[in-house]
This record gives C-alpha cells, sequence and structure tokens, in this order.
C-alpha cells in the first residue's frame, strides 16, 4: 500500500535486536491526542517517556487497522491505542488513556435509559475498529462506520440506535458535524469503562521498546512528571498504580 512507501521501517524492522535510535508510532489523528501538527496528549507523553533515554519519537497516520497491520510487519513499533490485542500483538502494562464510553441516542426513537439492558439486540454505530460485541454486558450489533461524525449521522437520521465513543469524540463529532441535536432529546449515557494501551508487536526489538516505554511510564509517574501533561490537555489522569 502507498503508505508503506512513504516512510522508512525502524532499524532492525526484521526484529532483531540492536541498539534503539528511533521510535516509531501509527495510529489515526485524533482531536486533542494525536493532533495532525505532531501535538496532542499521545504525542507529548511518549516524547516524555523516551526522551528517558534520548530517543526520539516519530508518528505515522494511518487507519487503526493499519497501525496494527504496520507492527505485524515490523514497520513501526507501536499502535496507539487499543484495549485488546490478538497474537502477536500485545498490549503495554501501562494505559495512554482510561476512561467512561458513552452511547448517544433518540429519546424518542429509545425510550427511558434502563442501563446496560437498553442496548439489548440493538444497532450501535462505532467507528471501524474501536468498539466490539465484549465492550457491551449485552448483545448487540455494530455498524462499522469511517468516522464519529457519520456515527452521529447515524442516529440523528434514525438508521441506527445508539452512536458509541468517548465522550470528548462525541463533542468533537457533533462540532465537526456542524449539527445542533437537541440535548433534551438526544441523550449520552454511560456504557462502560476501559483503558487504552500501546500495541506491540512480540519481537526482540519490541521486547526492549515496550520495557522502555513501561519503565519510563512508571519513572514519570512517581516522579510527578505524567500528570500535568493530561492537566494540560483536559484528559483524565489514568489510575497508574492499580495496571
Amino acid at each position: 500500500m502507498l503508505c508503506t512507501l512513504l516512510f522508512s521501517p525502524p532499524a532492525h524492522a526484521d526484529g532483531k535486536p540492536g541498539k534503539v535510535t528511533e521510535v516509531i508510532s501509527a495510529g489515526p489523528s485524533w482531536e486533542s491526542f494525536t493532533n495532525a501538527d505532531g501535538t496532542g496528549l499521545y504525542h507529548e507523553v511518549l516524547e516524555a517517556v523516551f526522551a528517558l533515554y534520548g530517543i526520539k519519537v516519530r508518528h505515522e497516520y494511518v487507519p487503526s487497522d493499519r497501525a496494527d497491520e504496520l507492527v505485524r510487519l515490523g514497520w513501526v513499533d507501536m499502535m496507539i491505542c487499543d484495549d485488546r490485542a490478538e497474537p502477536p500483538l500485545r498490549l503495554a502494562r501501562y494505559p495512554l488513556y482510561a476512561n467512561d464510553y458513552y452511547v448517544l441516542y433518540d429519546k424518542d426513537r429509545v425510550g427511558e435509559w434502563r442501563g446496560g439492558e437498553t442496548l439489548r439486540d440493538k444497532e450501535i454505530a462505532a467507528q471501524k475498529g474501536f468498539y466490539h460485541q465484549w465492550d457491551f454486558p449485552v448483545p448487540v450489533r455494530i455498524r462499522e462506520m469511517a468516522s464519529g461524525v457519520k456515527c452521529l449521522e447515524m442516529v440523528l437520521l434514525g438508521r441506527s440506535d445508539f452512536y458509541v465513543d468517548d465522550m470528548a469524540f462525541i463533542e468533537e463529532s457533533i462540532r465537526a458535524s456542524g449539527a445542533r441535536p437537541d440535548r433534551s432529546r438526544y441523550l449520552a449515557r454511560k456504557a462502560g469503562n476501559r483503558s487504552y494501551h500501546p500495541v506491540f508487536n512480540t519481537t526482540p526489538r519490541s521486547d526492549m521498546v515496550i520495557k522502555m516505554y513501561d519503565d519510563g511510564m512508571l519513572r514519570l509517574h512517581k516522579s510527578g512528571a505524567l500528570e500535568p501533561i493530561y492537566e494540560k490537555w483536559g484528559h483524565v489522569y489514568p489510575d497508574f498504580d492499580a495496571f
């Protein structure tokens, strides 16, 4: 694919161990997390972590599924971020983000909220690759869409029952769409909680990079240097001592 031709893989992309001089992350551009200008929570945290080792971080902006593929191929070191990983991929111990996720719905269509049972057998619009059946306490039908705005449109047009996402992403989708939904009719309710971790391969190089990441996150947390970064970007500080 074209994106594999536009950037160089990290040294020792064959997975063999060697000195790590640069770390490459991959994933979509998310407002306030991985802004296209190189700013954002994830960028700043990773820069702080690998600065402890004198290592630069470079990011490639690609869809989540493609980022996973690039990690498997050894073209990048990590995908940011996900709550689960299928072998040979694995999650780092410490998350970059942990928060509640919500469902937005039309009260006139769905009726009164009755907790997780309200979701049973309903269609839930979700950004592609973001949510799965295991994220819900009852059986649901997941309709994957290309963006949060598309998910929002499915609910506003009455084509899906719910739109699931982090609350920050729901609000960003509303702003980006230009829609002005009646907030007394279109409601958001908590659907669950999960943590989002960098995704790594299981090669010798990955062993080195994931150890640097986990050790670095713990060092920054214990020194008090990590929390101000989360405060700067307005995101909840994870309970790192619980991981």
